[in-house]
């Protein structure tokens, strides 16, 4: 049900309006908009965000550190200090373990550089050259010209690492060589000192990391002072939009307010000596959107609904008409009695598993159980079950199963060119269905005569095109393909007296322009009506591709001790990957079928959605989204 909304005008003392405000923000019944009448002195207050952002950063960030703490094993502890200095010490640690993982990434190349020369002390070295006078020097050179390569001058030369494409050797002389074609590497830090510092640095990573965890334990108190943050600013735009007048004596404040909420309003306000006056909205206000569910299904629907758009105010609640068509369609898509099976049994599982879930998290599991239920029902009644045939099923050892699904089964999916048809008839009828709605929204909210008459004719074309084509050419049935040829003949004349006086003028070329892009409208029908075929499309490739797992699990399974390992690992990641293939098709041709087809012809759509000034930390507390 979408609310009824009253759009107010809040005046009162100008020493008031702080209290006042604190009442609205308590009462959350209210949203708030910024004055819009001219010549008026807005309170113009500066609101800032930024606190509130970096707070959520932060949270953010702790989340991101748990998870990779409880990766690497670390174990939570206890955190005692000041929540209010945690974003910003959460940031600083951020910054020094990013840095540290930096310095440990260049250490351990280095390390990897190193690895040819074996280990080494460059102090060793320095001391072997002050105490024999000698020059000790690392050379690199590539095994294509290694051979040419001449140590003349050399006291003595030592091979450290040889392979096919590098050679690496020193060596000793009283005076420093230039060898031609090789590298002299010279190095600063010797392995010895690079291990150290690679240790140092893993030790202070998960320092740094353990700190994190620690601090992710007060979580909930951060995002506490997160939302009473967000509440000062919130409550800073809302008074920021207040008009001031008389000297500042006065304060004025526009707001929209549910209907049903007025009284609570007045008691809200009651001790604050501020007045409400109903004004009505400027032309072309957008209205905000409430929807309150009216019964389990529309509070389901409700969330689908707001996937695509928020309904306009001017629309009818489609909550429930969309939770009952979804459901539909997502069983007739997914189409299989086991598949639905093992969802039912997951959704079941976690409704006894998690323990006080939020309100979104209790109905997104709601809904997943009713699909899961209608998929596992439609399965069964369709003979659908793991892509069995239960006609000639694969495995010998599944005939008692495919026995028993024949008990079930009160129609066949297998005959293509009559699902194709019944996706077609279910697309005629749920296109009917929006027509109706919008024909009787117009008649009841607009005082609209002209448009019940053209969707009612509509209707009536549909279904007459439906019979001319059905029967056309068919033997035996040539007065109902008469009959609907007539009819749509009619139903044409119809629509081109009611849309040229939709249009409302007596300009011939105003009547001509309605009529024509009206009866356009009828490619429009025929192209969303041809939509639906994907219902059956889909619930036929499912089922197909379930079909092909399943005979490639069999030919495995006779193909010896191998394929008996095989064909059970075929089977299981093949109707997996099924399932999920299954699951995304059932939701975005689902909704795509309500969203798009459906939607057009009946709801305006484009609304914006009621949001109350409120204590989210209130709201926090009570579990409420």
């Amino acid at each position: 049900m979408i609310s009824r909304m009253q759009k107010l005008l809040l005046a009162g003392p100008r020493q008031n309006k702080e209290s006042a405000l604190i009442a609205l923000q308590n009462a959350g019944i209210v949203e708030i908009q910024p004055f819009t009448g001219k010549n008026y002195k807005l309170d113009g207050r500066s609101v800032s965000s930024s606190e509130a952002d970096n707070i959520l950063y932060s949270i953010r960030m702790l989340d991101k550190y748990a998870v990779t703490g409880a990766r690497e094993g670390i174990e939570k502890g206890q955190f005692a200090g000041d929540v209010e200095r945690l974003p910003a010490e959460i940031m600083d640690i951020d910054f020094e373990y990013k840095k540290v993982k930096e310095e440990q990434v260049h250490t351990v190349n280095k390390l990897k550089f190193l690895e040819p020369w074996g280990v080494f002390s460059l102090e060793e070295i320095k001391e072997i050259e002050k105490q024999g006078n000698i020059f000790i020097q690392f050379w690199d050179v590539s095994q294509k010209v290694a051979s040419q390569v001449k140590t003349e001058g050399a006291i003595a030369e030592i091979v450290i690492f040889s392979d096919n494409e590098r050679k690496y050797f020193m060596t000793f002389s009283k005076t420093k060589l230039k060898l031609r074609q090789c590298i002299e590497v010279n190095y600063d830090t010797d392995p010895i000192e690079l291990r150290k510092k690679a240790q140092e640095l893993a030790k202070k990573e998960k320092d740094l990391l353990k700190r994190l965890v620690d601090i992710s334990s007060v979580r909930e108190e951060l995002f506490k002072f997160y939302l009473s943050r967000l509440n000062e600013v919130n409550f800073n735009k809302a008074a920021k939009g207040s008009a001031q007048v008389l000297d500042d004596s006065l304060f004025f404040l526009q707001a929209w307010c549910p209907v049903e909420e007025i009284e609570n309003l007045k008691k809200a306000l009651e001790n604050e000596a501020v007045t409400m006056i109903p004004v009505e909205p400027e032309k072309d206000e957008r209205v905000p959107t409430l929807m309150k569910p009216s019964s389990k299904t529309s509070e389901l629907g409700g969330d689908l609904v707001n996937i695509y758009d928020t309904p306009g105010y001017a629309d009818w609640d489609p909550s429930s008409w969309l939770f009952f068509s979804f459901t539909v369609f997502f069983a007739m898509i997914l189409a299989d009695g086991g598949y639905g099976l093992i969802l039912l049994a997951f959704m079941i599982y976690l409704k006894i598993k998690v323990k006080n879930p939020s309100p979104a998290i209790k109905r997104f599991i709601n809904l997943s159980t009713v699909l899961s239920g209608a998929t596992f029902i439609y399965g069964m009644l369709s003979g659908g079950f793991f892509g069995i045939n239960i006609d000639t099923p694969a495995f010998p050892l599944l005939a008692p199963l495919a026995e028993t699904l024949k008990n079930f089964r009160a129609f066949t999916t297998s005959d293509n060119a009559t699902m194709m048809l019944t996706s077609i008839i279910i697309g005629m009828v749920h296109i009917c269905l929006s027509l109706i709605l919008k024909s009787v929204r117009s008649f009841v909210d607009d005082r609209d005569h002209i448009t019940p008459l053209i969707n009612f004719t509509w209707i009536a074309c549909i279904w007459a095109f439906y019979f001319w084509y059905r029967n056309d050419g068919v033997e035996g049935s040539e007065h109902l393909s008469a009959a609907g040829l007539l009819a749509m003949e009619i139903c044409g004349g119809l629509l081109v007296v009611f849309y040229g006086m939709a249009a409302k003028s007596l300009n011939p070329l105003k009547i001509f322009m309605s009529s024509f892009f009206g009866l356009y409208n009828g490619v429009q029908f025929f192209s969303d009506i041809l939509s639906y075929i994907r219902i059956f499309a889909l619930g036929l490739s499912g089922a197909l591709l379930a079909q092909t797992f399943n005979n490639l699990s069999f030919d495995l399974w006779n193909g010896g001790v191998a394929g008996m390992i095989l064909a059970p690992l075929i089977f299981l990641l093949g109707h997996i990957l099924n399932l999920v293939l299954g699951i995304m098709s059932g939701v975005i041709h689902g909704l795509r079928l309500n969203f798009l087809e459906w939607y057009r012809w009946s709801f305006d759509g484009s609304g914006k959605r009621f949001s109350p000034f409120k204590d989210l930390l209130k709201t926090y507390a009570k579990g409420e989204n």
